[in-house]
């Protein structure tokens, strides 16, 4: 079975999808989160929790479990009380 690392960096830009930061209008595959500057601007406990999570294909199917979309929502709440003072 493959590997998730070696299944998210083989994914192509396939369709239009921003990072994940609010505002950042950086393209990046959408098995990823987001652009390299902003994804370690994330806390290593906040990656690390996106990275369980996610599931291959999720942004195939557009199926994201329930855990996927409470990680992002602890991610969007860190970058809104922190975001602006990390850099």
């Amino acid at each position: 079975m493959e590997s998730k690392a070696n299944y998210v960096l083989r994914q192509l830009q396939s369709r239009a999808h921003n990072c994940h930061w609010p505002g950042c209008p950086k393209q990046v595959p959408p098995a990823m989160w987001g652009c390299k500057e902003h994804w370690f601007r994330l806390p290593a406990e906040l990656r690390a929790k996106i990275w369980k999570a996610y599931r291959p294909g999720q942004e195939v199917d557009l199926l994201p479990s329930p855990e996927y979309l409470d990680v992002a929502n602890q991610v969007q709440q860190w970058i809104r009380q922190f975001g602006n003072a990390s850099g």
